[in-house]
């Protein structure tokens, strides 16, 4: 048996339209909803950010401070090190009579000076160098340029003074070569000295006794801020710590250039 629909297609219709527009608006007011509750998520969240960039921004205002006040200080630090450095490679020579007390200080009574020299020479034989470019004298131009004012004096300073050496001649009699050997041997051992170096001795008859005229030269060490000068250990140090002894053999009449040569204690006939 069929059921008969008397209600009319209009009626049907029009039903179906109200029930789809009222799943329409519930989809819509859900959608709504979702977007409101979310919407109040991130401004809780954004809330709890602002909270804790509030908190963290003095700190982080205080830490950027600070660095800034330690570039500050570095670059400081740095100006008054070159500044330090210059001011120290300026007195880097030995005051002579500080060389002179410690020439006269290890002296025997046997020995006497007649002469005594302080110079200040270049090497004997420079090094040869290669004839620079235009190219090259612009690159040192603009290196030099980039350089401090301390550190460019500093640096002009090194290149004249550092490649010169301060030496010491003597010249003197004695009646005893032991002693002048041992003196010598001395001299070596003395920290401002890098070598004494015996370079002729003579026989001199007198009304008394026999007497040796002899001549040296002394090397004194480099100063203050100069390569190999105090504070900076020298290259053959370790090899001359364990080479460190006093030999004598000069003869008492021996004339000419014997081979005798102290350095840092080491006197060698």
């Amino acid at each position: 048996m069929h059921d008969i629909d008397f209600l009319p297609a209009e009626y049907r219709y029009e039903h179906l339209r109200r029930r789809r527009q009222v799943w329409g608006i519930t989809v819509m007011l859900t959608f709504v909803g979702l977007l409101a509750a979310a919407a109040w998520v991130q401004q809780q969240r954004y809330r709890k950010a602002q909270e804790q960039l509030d908190a963290v921004l003095p700190e982080y205002e205080t830490a950027v401070a600070q660095s800034n006040r330690l570039a500050e200080i570095q670059s400081e630090l740095k100006a008054a090190r070159a500044d330090a450095e210059l001011y120290t490679y300026l007195r880097h020579r030995w005051p002579q009579t500080q060389i002179l007390a410690a020439l006269l200080a290890p002296l025997p009574d046997e020995i006497t000076f007649c002469e005594v020299q302080i110079s200040e020479e270049m090497p004997a034989e420079p090094v040869p160098t290669q004839r620079r470019s235009r190219t090259d004298r612009e690159a040192e131009k603009e290196e030099l340029a980039k350089l401090s004012p301390a550190n460019r004096d500093l640096k002009q300073l090194r290149s004249e003074c550092d490649p010169r050496q301060t030496t010491v001649s003597v010249s003197g009699v004695t009646s005893d070569s032991a002693a002048l050997h041992h003196y010598l041997g001395a001299l070596g051992q003395v920290d401002l000295f890098k070598e004494a170096e015996l370079l002729s001795v003579e026989t001199e008859e007198s009304d008394k006794d026999a007497v040796l005229r002899f001549s040296a030269t002394v090397t004194v060490r480099p100063g203050y801020g100069q390569p190999d000068g105090p504070g900076k250990p020298s290259k053959n140090a370790l090899a001359q710590s364990h080479d460190r002894t006093i030999q004598a053999g000069l003869g008492h009449g021996q004339k000419g250039l014997p081979n005798t040569h102290a350095r840092r204690g080491e006197v060698a006939p």
